[in-house]
């Protein structure tokens, strides 16, 4: 009867170990695959980061063709779109590790550098589009800055969704540490969550989102 119970004592322990073990198995697996696709969307950013460099330097060109300057950069902002969409997704579901961070810093720098691009084009060819930049943070802690985070985030995108591209889009973190990022945003004292629209207007609360909807209508009906 011993012999009897400890026997089934080991085979549970053996089946309780198996299932730990194929669990922690499939975790690993799926964190893997879950990286190498945010690695390969990074990958392919620092091609676009590098096509963008060479876009500012075109802009500089006394004979820019406006037309094609515009388009391609509503192009590139739809593209920035869908990619924030995507990583998005994988980020919420993966581990926040250094790599990961490091990475999201490259995809900042290749959206503020498309905002400096969007500024230009706007100098040279007029106000053919215009521009919402989100600034948020990356990793914060507090719950009720995450919240607000989320709402405007919701809201950015329903307007995105509305507009298509005449409005562009361009999340960027600002909590990640790059000075050129805190230079670019100084001139507007921000310390919180805020969406600024056309580089004039700077929105900071819920209840602005009112008022930014009306001035986005008033601007689109003109």
């Amino acid at each position: 009867m011993l012999k009897s119970q400890r026997h089934v004592f080991w085979e549970a322990l053996f089946v309780t170990f198996l299932i730990f073990g194929l669990g922690v198995f499939l975790g690993v697996v799926l964190e893997n695959l879950r990286s190498e696709k945010i690695s390969d969307l990074y990958t392919q950013s620092e091609l676009t980061l590098l096509d963008i460099k060479v876009q500012t330097q075109i802009l500089n060109l006394d004979d820019l063709n406006c037309g094609e300057a515009i388009k391609k950069n509503i192009e590139f902002g739809d593209l920035i779109y869908e990619d924030v969409k995507k990583l998005e997704k994988y980020e919420k579901a993966s581990k926040l590790t250094e790599y990961i961070v490091n990475e999201h810093k490259r995809y900042d720098l290749l959206r503020t550098l498309f905002w400096i691009n969007s500024i230009k084009i706007k100098e040279k060819c007029g106000n053919e589009f215009q521009t919402l930049v989100f600034l948020y943070d990356y990793n914060s802690k507090d719950l009720g800055e995450k919240n607000k985070q989320e709402v405007f985030s919701r809201f950015l995108m329903e307007i995105k969704h509305l507009y298509g591209n005449e409005i562009i889009l361009i999340p960027i973190a600002k909590d990640t540490g790059l000075l050129s990022i805190e230079l670019l945003i100084k001139n507007y004292n921000i310390n919180e969550t805020s969406i600024i629209l056309n580089e004039k207007h700077v929105f900071t609360k819920l209840d602005d989102l009112k008022e930014l909807e009306e001035m986005l209508n008033q601007s689109q009906s003109n």
